[in-house]
């Protein structure tokens, strides 16, 4: 049901909103939750607000202190979002900082500083300032300045959406398949990142037996380029509010997957497979363009979680999988703990698993696996970031 917010300020709806965020929750679940009509601007000040949070931070520290409190700063990086980035009549922004202040009885701060900022507003130059934990950890790994500075600028350039078509077009912009999406998508066409779909195209041809299991399938984007590509898929899940997504892509195209909603790691498997691809949950660090939230969101205890459920689901993969067959381990992220470290504590604990070389000139090797290198697509619009390794059981 849609929240009903006609009697809350824009900056209450924010403030509400970013607190569910910080949470956990996404972006695209929290702005669903309110009427149509307030969601596409909520998005894009959202979006800003997570794309300028270290430029916003670095303004506000030259106002406050170590003791300010933490709702109030927050106060203060809307206020400046909507100041920057939105149509919003000064005034208004003020005093609904103001008025939402008061419950701190910190209402003659906000206005000083709100104050302070306006006077100096046209002299303030917003930088690619990067929030340091997130840049910490891509520094770790892309070694490369050019590959470093083109990423960091992604963060605050609009990223272009893919679609992706069933069959090749020779109008195609990239690998007889990919499109810009403007609009609306085309049809026989689905959406998906062209990083995604580069990294598919490519491992796809380690995969001897067109029989695959698709673990952790839906929305399904993977799945449907893979049957596109001449495979049998058993598309595996267990969320149902991304298995509706996959259902309402394959209604769109006219195509039909086995899907099965079974949670993999508690599932009994009764077969055995040569190929299996596994999408693991993840931080999404590296869907970072669309999802600036994930920047200042890394929490070392829950990425240590999900290295936890991605070793469990690897290990489950490979007692289902037959000697000679191959595994695919795919992440949306370039955290060591869910990337290489992951594949790490595989081989040195499973001496059965041989890992495979990729060749792309799309994506770099980092010890045991690949990363796709954004620079590589920059001409078209860039892309999002994805982890791969690819494991052959060899006894």
């Amino acid at each position: 049901m849609d929240l009903k917010i006609s009697n809350f300020s824009d900056i209450n709806n924010l403030l509400n909103s970013i607190k569910r965020i910080d949470q956990g929750n996404s972006i695209d679940n929290v702005i669903s939750s309110y009427p149509k009509v307030k969601r596409n601007f909520l998005f894009l000040v959202i979006q800003e607000y997570y794309r300028n949070y270290e430029n916003h931070n670095q303004i506000i520290s030259r106002y406050t202190h170590s003791k300010t409190p933490k709702k109030i700063i927050i106060i203060l990086r809307i206020s400046l979002t909507l100041l920057f980035f939105s149509n919003k009549p000064t005034f208004s922004i003020v005093n609904d900082a103001v008025e939402e202040s008061k419950f701190l009885n910190k209402e003659k701060l906000v206005n000083a500083v709100l104050r302070n900022i306006l006077r100096k507003k046209n002299e303030i130059k917003h930088r690619n300032l990067i929030y340091p934990n997130f840049k910490k950890i891509l520094d770790k790994i892309f070694s490369s300045n050019l590959i470093r500075e083109y990423i960091y600028s992604t963060l605050f350039t609009k990223p272009k959406n893919y679609q992706i078509c069933l069959s090749d077009k020779k109008e195609a912009i990239y690998g007889k398949r990919v499109f810009i999406l403007e609009k609306k998508i085309m049809k026989d066409c689905f959406v998906q990142d062209i990083g995604n779909f580069e990294l598919i195209n490519t491992i796809h041809k380690f995969f001897k037996d067109k029989n695959l299991i698709d673990v952790c399938a839906a929305p399904g984007g993977k799945s449907i380029l893979l049957q596109s590509l001449g495979f049998n898929i058993t598309a595996i899940d267990k969320s149902q509010i991304q298995l509706k997504k996959l259902n309402e892509n394959l209604s769109r195209l006219k195509i039909k997957i086995n899907i099965q909603e079974v949670d993999f790691l508690k599932n009994k498997f009764n077969n055995k497979y040569n190929s299996i691809l596994l999408d693991a949950p993840c931080s999404a660090l590296g869907t970072f363009r669309r999802n600036p939230d994930v920047t200042v969101k890394i929490d070392r205890s829950m990425i240590k979680k999900h290295q936890k459920i991605q070793i469990e689901m690897i290990e489950k993969s490979l007692k289902i999988l037959n000697i000679g067959g191959f595994l695919a381990y795919i992440v949306c992220s370039f955290h060591p703990f869910e990337t290489i470290d992951v594949i790490d504590k595989i081989i040195q604990k499973h001496k059965t698993v041989k890992i495979h070389s990729i060749k792309s000139d799309k994506m770099i090797k980092r010890q045991n696996g690949y990363f796709i290198n954004p620079l590589k697509f920059k001409n078209l619009g860039g892309s999002d970031i994805f982890f791969v390794s690819v494991l052959e059981k060899i006894k």
